[in-house]
């Protein structure tokens, strides 16, 4: 399933993994049992999956000298690189909208907006979900502070798609279009 990934990734016209992204097959190498195959942007994230079990079974840790053991994400390989690009797309769509300390169900809330079917992620938070409407993907994670709320990236190819969240009570947004953020000098949070 991985060569078929990278050998569609190949025929793509643009990038399809660019904030985290695969290790080229050339450079797989064992590591306490387990192949390492995705790396987080700033390599503080790493997965791997499973050689010896049928479905690939796909682990994840935070790299280090002394790594702690390798925790099971709920996905088989498969389902992984389904999950790690949708997620890529969210994360390099060309507009996006982002909100911090919001209620946990706000989103689930929304009409047209459901749950996709992965399992919750570790990164860039234990607890991370995916959810998607007609036009959009959005990533909810716990906020720093996890009694403030959570954090909600919403995410679409155009800005239109995205003008639902502008009227929201209570819920402080800000912009960002492709790498030009219309609201702040900060960088997104990612």
């Amino acid at each position: 399933m991985l060569v078929a990934w990278h050998e569609i990734a190949a025929r793509w016209d643009g990038v399809i993994a660019s904030h985290n992204y695969p290790i080229p097959l050339t450079e797989l190498a064992p590591e306490d049992g387990k192949i390492p195959f995705w790396v987080e942007n700033q390599g503080t994230w790493v997965w791997a999956f499973d050689p010896d079990s049928a479905d690939h079974t796909v682990y994840e840790r935070a790299p280090s000298d002394e790594p702690e053991p390798w925790q099971r994400t709920g996905e088989g390989l498969s389902a992984f690189l389904a999950h790690a690009t949708v997620l890529e797309a969210l994360l390099c769509a060309p507009e996006a909208k982002i909100a911090r300390n919001v209620g946990a169900d706000w989103l689930r809330e929304q009409q047209g907006s459901r749950a996709l079917p992965f399992p919750t992620w570790n990164w860039p938070a234990p607890e991370s979900r995916l959810f998607c409407g007609e036009r959009w993907l959005a990533l909810v994670y716990p906020s720093d502070d996890s009694e403030a709320g959570h954090d909600i990236t919403v995410a679409a190819t155009t800005p239109e798609a995205l003008s639902w969240v502008e009227n929201t009570p209570d819920v402080t947004w800000r912009s960002y279009s492709g790498s030009h953020d219309h609201t702040t000098d900060e960088p997104p949070p990612w």
